[in-house]
């Protein structure tokens, strides 16, 4: 069973239709019907069903597919191994994090780890699905919160901190030591828009409050955010450290009583060999929050 065979056949999985798939590929439609029927041969079994126009797998399809991807990642492992062997400080990097939300904390740490490994290059990725990103393979590592353990997924926790109000230094309500919980729902809010981390959070925490918010503005970046506070628009909920990205700002963070709190966590394939560039950010990203 040769390689290139397992490559055709798994892409013929992913299009199940042999022209696309051929046009993926960059061969004929005669060869890969060919090169599929080897394989076939191979194997004792039919692997896919043609029903016309149609393609289907079959159950021996299903089953070769499942073991394939295993033996092409494997293989994958190996060369990013090999490979580290001749250089181990190169290569690209490519890191998820939290939009507009963590990219703040990352700055120092970016600079740093440039001028210590100046061959490696970072790619940061903004996303509110790190969990699936990493799982697609779409980066190496994450810097997500938290998240239910997938068998696929190592998370290692390496931060938390709390929420607090930021207001306008202009605000009726910057003179306040604490907000109290109850105060929440008078106040006019801007947060992020549903399904972004940071507003989930907020919204599973005003439960177990017995408090429902609803903002009057929802922007997807906390720049946005952060400049509708200054024009005195209205309060947002945020991590308290982000305070420090606008602290040339007329804008102050006021603590909340039993304020939200989030962890957050590196997350990465426990089934994929790690670079020794992801390693060493990893150990880096670790130390650089442990000092917050």
């Amino acid at each position: 069973m040769e390689l290139r065979h397992l490559h055709y056949f798994l892409t013929l999985c992913e299009e199940l239709h042999f022209s696309e798939a051929a046009f993926k590929i960059g061969i004929s439609q005669p060869t890969l019907s060919q090169q599929i029927r080897v394989l076939e041969g191979e194997v004792g079994v039919p692997l896919f069903d043609r029903l016309g126009k149609k393609t289907v797998q079959t159950e021996a399809g299903l089953i070769l597919q499942r073991y394939a991807i295993k033996a092409i990642k494997e293989l994958e492992n190996a060369q990013t191994a090999i490979d580290d062997l001749k250089d181990a400080y190169s290569g690209t990097l490519r890191v998820a994090v939290l939009p507009s939300d963590l990219d703040y904390h990352l700055t120092e740490l970016l600079v740093a780890f440039h001028r210590d490994f100046p061959s490696v290059h970072i790619e940061v990725i903004p996303s509110i699905d790190i969990p699936n990103k990493v799982l697609l393979n779409e980066v190496d590592i994450g810097l997500a919160l938290v998240e239910p353990a997938h068998s696929q997924l190592t998370a290692r926790p390496i931060f938390k901190e709390s929420y607090c109000l930021f207001v306008s230094k202009k605000s009726h309500l910057a003179t306040r030591k604490k907000i109290e919980i109850s105060e929440l729902a008078d106040i006019p809010l801007i947060l992020y828009p549903k399904g972004f981390y940071g507003r989930d959070l907020i919204d599973r925490w005003c439960l177990t409050q017995g408090i429902r918010v609803e903002p009057i503005m929802a922007p997807g970046s906390s720049t946005a955010i952060f400049q509708l506070i200054e024009a005195g628009v209205g309060a947002s909920i945020q991590p308290h450290k982000l305070i420090e990205a606008f602290e040339d700002r007329d804008i102050i963070a006021i603590p909340i009583e039993a304020a939200p709190q989030r962890s957050l966590a590196i997350i990465y394939r426990n089934d994929r060999y790690l670079s020794k560039a992801a390693q060493r950010f990893i150990t880096e990203l670790t130390d650089y929050f442990q000092k917050q």
